[in-house]
């Protein structure tokens, strides 16, 4: 008999975490490299900076996310994400670094989610740049604005107090429509840098925003259809305050967006317009980048782009130029080893777009690395 109970129990004990993990998933990414950023900005003493990071091609995280089935087609599901910094030990919970945190509905309506979430625009450049990334050595991240950099003076990737819709796909071509409130006066805590609105151009006062009222609209189709992927994504933000000061910023962003793989290599190209208006002035920020990336035997694939952005306003040298070469090697399906280096050329003004080099201070920048996707 107590043998029986002792059988019982080991084959509870086996069994409860098995059920437990039917319905959830736990995943992520670590991502650790070498890192050597020089060539400091024109006026700026530094040396050059040698490093051991994490997330050097992509951002380390842990997520966990799991489905239940509701019947008539219609599921629920979550996705829980928490950027890591393996190398120093550290875990983001708040601010700009937080990863998605969100609860759906999907079915044959489309999906329905709130939470915290990657903007449109993000997903859309993710999808187009040939190292699918916004890394800080080769990623569109050095050289594009994104969400809502000209009024908070950094790249705002996410959103909180989201609620989102995603279209089924009609033979390829899928919506995202999205609406994010109080979403800038939370952000702004995490980001470096946030704007002084008597000039919207100059990101200078990084406690402005603080706990203002923003709003945020954004609408992204795209289509993707084997070799083929056409995109485009618009959104607009608002700034509201009780304090007249900063009440009534307005910035609007549209982008577009193409990639197509011929086999032998894969094209892509991106262009957009970022503009502020205040108090019936107003300033615009158009922006490029072309890519190539191409297949070197069955593991490898080497990655080349060049961009630029440059503020559209007379008297003023805000412009930068960015290129950045890559090659990766995949080891197994999930673990792959990288190198990349890139190169910006920044005009004295380029921190009126919110760029002020790599690492804040270079202007080249190498990277050497592992990830592994689990």
């Amino acid at each position: 008999m107590q043998k029986k109970l002792i059988a019982l129990a080991v084959a509870g004990l086996v069994s409860a975490p098995a059920f437990a993990q039917s319905n959830v998933t736990i995943y992520g990414r670590v991502d650790m490299g070498y890192t050597n950023f020089g060539s400091s900005k024109d006026g700026v003493d530094v040396s050059s900076r040698n490093g051991i990071d994490s997330g050097v091609k992509d951002p380390s995280f842990i997520g966990f996310r799991g489905v239940e089935e509701l019947g008539n087609g219609l599921k629920a599901g979550f996705d829980l994400q928490q950027r890591i910094n393996p190398d120093n030990g550290e875990y983001y919970s708040s601010g700009a670094s937080a990863r998605d945190n969100i609860l759906f509905l999907t079915g044959g309506f489309g999906t329905v989610a709130a939470g915290r979430m990657t903007t449109p625009q993000e997903k859309l450049l993710g999808s187009i740049d040939p190292f699918a990334s916004a890394n800080t050595v080769a990623g569109y991240g050095e050289g594009y604005t994104r969400g809502a950099q000209l009024i908070t003076g950094g790249a705002t990737t996410r959103l909180s107090n989201t609620v989102a819709y995603v279209s089924p796909s009609f033979s390829g071509l899928t919506v995202t429509a999205a609406y994010s409130w109080d979403a800038l006066g939370e952000e702004s805590n995490g980001n470096e840098g946030a704007a002084n609105p008597a000039d919207p151009l100059d990101p200078t006062d990084a406690e402005i925003l603080a706990g203002q009222d923003a709003q945020v609209w954004a609408i992204s189709p795209v289509y993707k259809n084997g070799p083929l992927t056409l995109g485009a994504n618009y959104h607009k933000v608002e700034l509201k305050s009780t304090n007249a000061f900063i009440d009534g910023i307005e910035e609007t962003v549209w982008d577009l967006g193409a990639s197509y793989d011929f086999g032998v290599v894969k094209l892509s190209a991106a262009y957009g317009q970022d503009k502020v208006e205040f108090e019936g002035e107003s300033g615009k920020v158009k922006q490029w980048f072309v890519g190539a990336s191409a297949p070197i035997g069955a593991a490898g694939a080497v990655q080349l782009v060049y961009g630029q952005a440059e503020l559209d306003e007379s008297g003023v040298d805000a412009e930068i130029d960015r290129w950045a070469v890559g090659y990766t090697h995949a080891l197994s399906k999930r673990t792959t080893a990288y190198a990349m280096y890139g190169q910006l050329d920044l005009g004295n003004d380029a921190d009126l777009i919110g760029f002020t080099g790599y690492k804040s201070a270079y202007e080249r920048g190498l990277g050497l690395g592992v990830q592994h996707r689990f």
